[in-house]
């Protein structure tokens, strides 16, 4: 019931206002002929585009009595009246269908994109289809030049609603009020004293007809624009129409110097208008736009600041040239330094000097490349003086033409994480009984030899031991006992052998020795050392005694040769030595 009564209300609304715009339009302009000057009809759109889709109807019929209605009274008789209604009324209908297919009805001058749109629909299309049906009508009812009519209908309805649309869209929306309301007592102050100035200069260019002062009324619009943006230039300009009009209307003004003719003195005056309202609307929508944009920076920069004072990470901002525009708090804990005092400094003097190149190649990618994250690990000498390991993630800053103007990285301190990683890659390698590297370790470090080799430089040579008669020391003693002797000849290799050479636990009682750069010579004398060392070493567990001694079989890393080929040679050197009797070395063949 609420909803039917709210309808007959707006139904009722749109009918008087339309039929006291039509009867204010008709006859005061024309005797004969369409007007030169239509309000009904931006006032009509405007009521469309500020109420909802449910009340349209109730608006159309409403507003399409008013029509007929003001046409039998004051116009072309109750015959004509109706194709008339249809031409008024079905030009609002196609501008609002235009709206919504263009995807206009919303934020009318958003953009430049749909200013031309708004144009072509309310200005073009609509009153071109309005002035087909009218201009039929009138020339027929009054035998008058159908172009001459055509002309008149499309001028002065497509000037109206591209004028006047906007400004009366936002009074029926209630923007208007609302904004009043919230407007501080400053803000009011400040826009009736520029609205009074509007006035006063509106009506000191249209109270005479001796100057072509035009573009005077233009500095209060738009600085009542800049001032209190769409509102207020709304407000302004709505001033400027009803000094304008007045003045106009009663032969006064620059108008005048159009023509002696009412209608196109008129013409000019829609036109001028509607140039306003194109030029001061947008530089309102587009202020309005960067307002909003500047407000959700702040909010976001105010965010951005907390997260940054309060965050364990450093945030850290440079410029294209590399020098320090912000750094976040936490950087004083670590490198005793307050961010002040770092700022403007180049960044990379805070790296250590072995990994700047690899920091600076990141910055410039990230400066090459916006749209990625530059992800660099990197050391810096912290206040203690120990070398902090740090991961950064950077990536470029743009402007709004995408412009790259510096990067902004976020730096965490991972020193325990390389920490993990380094025991976690060195238990990876090493054999955790011996403490020696283990099969893995020892096959890289051959592959990485007989690469040198390929490259030039001296291979060297790879030696296998094995303990002799092992497994009676764990049958007679204990595995207790066997792992102490492993650990043992371990101790003795490590204590006899270069620290370049690579000693590991291969597996069970075998030992793999790398001897880097070492002839074949040198390979043998080194193999000898350990071996007589481990031989004249008398070990002890608990109570037992245990002698020890080892085979080996030594081969030369050969430039043609693989790693496994080595392995396999020296192998068989090994089980030479065995055959012969033991603690003794064998060079491969």
């Amino acid at each position: 019931m609420a909803i039917g009564t709210s309808r007959l209300r707006i139904g009722l609304f749109s009918g008087l206002l339309y039929f006291v715009m039509s009867a204010i339009a008709i006859n005061p302009v024309h005797s004969s002929g369409v007007a030169t000057f239509w309000p009904a009809t931006p006032v009509l759109l405007a009521l469309l585009l500020a109420r909802s889709r449910r009340k349209w109807k109730a608006i159309l019929i409403g507003a399409t009595i008013g029509s007929l209605l003001a046409s039998s009274l004051f116009g072309f008789g109750v015959v004509n009246a109706i194709p008339m209604a249809a031409a008024k009324i079905g030009e609002v209908v196609v501008a609002i269908g235009l709206f919504n297919r263009l995807n206009v009805r919303r934020g009318l001058f958003g953009s430049l994109d749909r200013i031309w749109r708004y144009v072509v629909a309310v200005g073009i299309v609509a009153p071109a289809l309005g002035a087909t049906v009218a201009a039929a009508v009138t020339a027929t009812r009054y035998d008058l030049s159908f172009a001459g009519q055509w002309r008149t209908w499309f001028i002065g309805h497509g000037l109206s609603m591209v004028a006047l649309t906007p400004l009366l869209s936002l009074l029926f929306s209630g923007a208007t009020l609302r904004w009043w309301r919230a407007a501080a007592r400053r803000t009011r102050g400040e826009t009736m004293v520029l609205l009074t100035a509007t006035a006063i200069i509106a009506a000191g260019v249209f109270g005479q007809s001796t100057l072509p002062l035009l573009f005077l009324p233009i500095l209060p619009v738009m600085l009542t624009t800049f001032r209190l943006g769409l509102i207020g230039a709304a407000a302004a300009i709505i001033v400027l129409a009803m000094i304008g009009g007045y003045a106009t209307l009663h032969g006064m003004g620059p108008a005048n110097y159009v023509s002696d003719d009412l209608n196109l003195r008129l013409e000019f005056l829609q036109l001028y208008i509607a140039c306003t309202v194109l030029t001061a609307f947008p530089v309102a929508a587009d202020l309005s736009r960067r307002q909003s944009l500047y407000r959700r920076l702040r909010e976001s920069e105010a965010r951005y600041r907390v997260l940054a004072d309060h965050s364990t990470d450093i945030v850290l901002s440079v410029d294209r040239s590399g020098r320090v525009c912000y750094l976040s708090p936490s950087i004083e804990p670590l490198l005793g330094k307050t961010p002040e005092a770092l700022l403007r400094s180049r960044a990379l003097e805070l790296v250590h000097s072995l990994d700047r190149d690899i920091v600076l190649v990141a910055h410039r990618d990230a400066i090459l490349a916006p749209q990625g994250t530059q992800i660099v690990e990197c050391r810096m000498r912290v206040t203690s003086g120990a070398l902090h390991w740090f991961e950064a993630h950077t990536r470029a800053v743009t402007d709004d033409h995408g412009v790259v103007s510096g990067t902004v990285s976020m730096v965490r301190d991972v020193t325990h994480r390389k920490a993990l990683e380094a025991e976690l890659s060195r238990a990876a390698s090493t054999d955790p009984l011996t403490g020696l590297a283990n099969r893995r370790a020892f096959d890289a470090a051959l592959a990485h030899r007989i690469d040198a080799a390929a490259a030039g430089d001296r291979g060297g040579c790879v030696a296998i031991f094995d303990l002799d008669h092992f497994k009676s020391v764990n049958d007679r003693f204990g595995h207790d006992a066997g792992d102490h002797v492993l650990q043992s000849f371990a101790r003795i290799a490590r204590g006899v052998l270069r620290e370049t050479d690579v000693v590991a636990r291969l597996g069970g009682e075998e030992f793999g020795v790398l001897f880097p750069g070492a002839d074949i010579a040198q390979a043998q004398f080194l193999s000898e050392r350990l071996r007589a060392t481990v031989a004249a070493t008398q070990l002890r567990h608990r109570q037992a005694s245990v002698r020890l001694t080892v085979s080996a079989g030594i081969a030369s890393i050969d430039v043609s040769s693989s790693a496994a080929a080595v392995l396999r040679a020296a192998d068989r050197a090994l089980y030479a030595a065995k055959a012969e009797g033991r603690d003794r070395l064998q060079l491969a063949a």
